[in-house]
């Protein structure tokens, strides 16, 4: 069995551009790839396939994923106004596990970014790629019977910076956390009553605060102020905490930031799934989008 790759591993890949007569091939790669999904569904069809491959098969669309001269895999992907369109892709079985999906995926993430356009696609239900593309920051934003639709935002210079501030305090590189600050900076944590009024008291209080801390990013978002929310996990054994944080940007330096701090604890013994209707207990550790940043 081939082991996976780490998170962030990158493969060496070109991609090919398709012709008409690689129909055949990319659907059998394509039936490889789906089948046990489609089998744990009933869905799986190959005629139906066929015709779904059919619809959308435009050769100038459609990449191989060629790695070390074999091709592994193949992407259809479109322009469109609004949006880039990932309409499909897949890595043969033989290949998988090895980070090319990611890395090929990083890839058309970077280009949409370059274009500041969202990155539409659709997954099958049940399918583990829903898992994969929650983990690169897809959303989902609607379902139909056997599919769910996602979409990722493009990634602004915002974003991209309050990112690195997080990825900079799990390496513990204090000083390049410090470097993302501005020299005002102010951070306020509502939920203990402190206000940081000095950026280097505030990176000194993050390199001082005991080890043994693991930060996971669920959400990060630009809102329509320009303020850039993140949804924050940082697992400190035997505590687990989530944050909120707003943070304001200005001139490639985050300036301010209010943060809420919340402690994981069990709800309290009247609400329980036998007293409301609906009602189910969930594991706050087990949440696909909860990466490190």
């Amino acid at each position: 069995m081939t082991e996976p790759r780490p998170a962030g591993f990158a493969v060496a890949y070109t991609l090919e551009e398709a012709r008409a007569e690689d129909f055949e091939a990319l659907h059998m790669l394509r039936l490889r790839a789906m089948r046990p999904s489609l089998e744990h569904l009933g869905r799986y069809d190959e005629q139906r396939s066929r015709e779904r491959l059919a619809e959308g098969f435009v050769p100038a669309h459609t990449q191989h994923i060629v790695v070390d001269g074999q091709r592994v895999g193949f992407m259809v992907l479109r322009k469109l106004s609004h949006a880039l369109r990932l309409n499909h892709f897949y890595i043969d079985p033989p290949f998988s596990r090895r980070g090319i999906g990611s890395t090929v995926l990083r890839g058309v993430l970077a280009q949409a970014d370059e274009l500041q356009l969202p990155l539409e696609l659709v997954a099958l239900k049940g399918s583990p790629a829903n898992r994969f593309y929650q983990r690169h920051g897809f959303v989902a934003t609607g379902e139909g019977p056997w599919d769910i639709d996602y979409l990722r935002p493009p990634q602004t210079p915002t974003l991209q910076l309050v990112r690195r501030f997080w990825q900079a305090l799990q390496a513990r590189d204090f000083a390049g956390a410090r470097a993302l600050l501005s020299d005002d900076f102010s951070s306020t944590w509502w939920s203990s009553g402190e206000r940081y009024t000095n950026a280097d008291g505030y990176i000194a209080m993050q390199a001082a605060y005991p080890e043994g801390w693991t930060i996971q990013l669920k959400e990060l978002v630009r809102l329509a102020d320009g303020r850039v929310l993140a949804l924050v996990r940082v697992d400190h054994p035997p505590g687990v905490f989530f944050a909120t944080t707003l943070c304001r940007v200005d001139e490639g330096r985050i300036t301010a930031v209010d943060e809420y701090w919340a402690t994981v604890e069990a709800p309290p013994a009247w609400r329980t799934p036998a007293a409301f209707a609906g009602l189910q207990p969930c594991n706050p550790q087990d949440d696909p989008r909860a990466q490190r940043p």
